[in-house]
């Protein structure tokens, strides 16, 4: 909430810069405009019509650590790293339908540690080191 909407709201500064409300002041909401992803097909929905064969991209990231994460610590510590791959068009999407993600890690030495990144796809096999 910005300091303008507080304002508009009724509440007022006070000298130590933070706002308080009258005590007989009743607060409203303010609503917020919020945008609607489209929703996504159900992955067992029937589709009609004949359906394409369409290999999905691989995306496996290896990170070589001497201390192994948790595995729900290291899938979402690499949503970063996934959004970059994407937004850089190396995936089309990173939606299940297009690509498929796998997380691994090695046990490594300390002064060897390191992120594999891996794309395997039908016309696609990259790797970046």
């Amino acid at each position: 909430m910005t300091y303008d909407q507080l304002e508009e709201l009724g509440f007022v500064q006070n000298p130590d810069g933070s706002y308080s409300r009258p005590p007989n002041l009743v607060v409203g909401r303010i609503s917020h405009t919020v945008t609607q992803r489209p929703s996504r097909p159900a992955l067992d929905a029937a589709q009609s019509g004949e359906e394409e064969s369409q290999e999905r991209i691989v995306l496996r990231i290896i990170r070589k650590a001497p201390r192994l994460l948790d595995a729900d610590n290291f899938a979402g510590g690499c949503k970063p790293l996934i959004d970059q791959v994407r937004y850089a068009g190396l995936i089309p999407d990173d939606s299940p339908e297009k690509v498929e993600i796998v997380f691994k890690q090695q046990k490594v030495k300390k002064g060897q540690e390191g992120t594999l990144i891996e794309l395997i796809g039908e016309i696609l096999d990259v790797c970046f080191d």
